[in-house]
């Protein structure tokens, strides 16, 4: 839904075509990069994720929407990001949540600042090994 700052990155880089390109590389390495760190997190708490919207029939038919109905980066932060939902969440009384910058789990939880280490999602986690 081109929710992430680096979707507004590249389309200032490379107008529609660098988002296109930039979500479908997200698409590409969701299951290595976002969703192993997911699940490990999820499931050290005795829990199973559940992700509605990783749903193969939803993605399908929100990836072939135009690009423009999910985003609209000359809009401010907040605003631009995730038209779809905000909208929705407009429709539904909801207008103070539906303005908010949207924050990734891992960046709005502040876990990734206590943890003080520069590792991505898909990196192996070298400390959990034993040798």
């Amino acid at each position: 839904l081109g929710g992430y700052s680096r979707h507004r990155s590249a389309w200032e880089r490379g107008g529609w075509e660098g988002v296109l390109s930039e979500i479908s590389l997200d698409i590409n390495r969701i299951s290595e990069r976002n969703l192993g760190r997911d699940n490990r997190v999820v499931g050290d708490h005795g829990r199973d994720s559940v992700a509605p919207y990783l749903d193969e029939d939803f993605v399908s038919f929100v990836n072939s929407l135009p690009v423009q109905y999910k985003v609209d980066f000359t809009k401010e932060r907040g605003v631009g990001e995730k038209l779809i939902l905000r909208k929705l969440a407009a429709s539904y009384g909801l207008n103070s949540c539906s303005t908010l910058p949207k924050r990734a789990i891992q960046f709005g939880s502040r876990i990734a600042k206590l943890e003080g280490k520069k590792e991505k999602g898909g990196d192996k986690c070298t400390r959990f090994v034993r040798t």
